[in-house]
């Protein structure tokens, strides 16, 4: 497939910064070492020309009005590199509606850019944002694909079957393929990287 596009400069410096804070999980345990290592041999580097699959197109999730809070709680690399191209990258909400959380959708999102359907193309793992609101809950879940995520900014209480841990910005959490998780924030919106591995393309599930 013809590229779109060449990712542009303020893609590239967002992509290299979250490349650097995704890769604190090569220090930590044996499992979640070899899970950064694998999805980091499969990203572009963003040091030389990397095509687009389509063209950033503006966005206007409404997560994204917590979106500067967020950044700004990252520091200084973050709060310069993310607004620039925030509006551009492709946030969405995946789920069904549930009656009993009628605002999660517009509570919280992710941007996928790298992946099967994403700006930046890849049938071997899924690269991105998530950002959830403060005072929220993103129910249990699972998935087939195997899930590393590193925290950016914000401390929230991540569940992992059954077991809850709060969560500060520089922890990484590995969820394995169909493991039961969720996340609660509180009084701060959490941002995180995430990766998938394994099935990436079969959807998460309610629990």
């Amino acid at each position: 497939m013809t590229a779109a596009a060449l990712a542009d400069g303020e893609l590239l410096v967002l992509l290299r910064l979250m490349r650097t804070t995704f890769a604190a999980g090569l220090g930590r345990a044996p499992a979640v070492a070899a899970e950064a290592a694998r999805v980091l041999a499969d990203l572009p580097d963003g040091r030389g020309p990397v095509p687009l699959a389509a063209a950033l197109l503006p966005n206007h999730h409404p997560s994204l009005e917590q979106l500067p809070e967020a950044a700004r709680r990252a520091g200084p690399a973050w709060a310069k590199a993310l607004p620039p191209v925030a509006g551009r990258l492709p946030w969405r909400f995946g789920y069904a509606p549930r009656a009993d959380l009628p605002e999660l959708q517009n509570r919280m999102a992710w941007a996928e850019i790298v992946g099967p359907a994403a700006p930046i193309r890849s049938d071997r793992v899924g690269f991105g944002l998530t950002l959830i609101g403060r005072d929220t809950h993103y129910p249990s879940h699972r998935h087939p694909a195997v899930e590393l995520y590193a925290v950016v900014s914000g401390t929230a209480a991540w569940t992992l079957d059954g077991v809850t841990t709060q969560r500060p910005p520089g922890d990484v959490v590995l969820h394995p393929a169909n493991a039961v998780h969720a996340m609660r924030t509180t009084d701060e919106p959490l941002l995180a990287l995430y990766s998938w591995t394994g099935d990436i393309v079969s959807p998460t599930a309610y629990t």
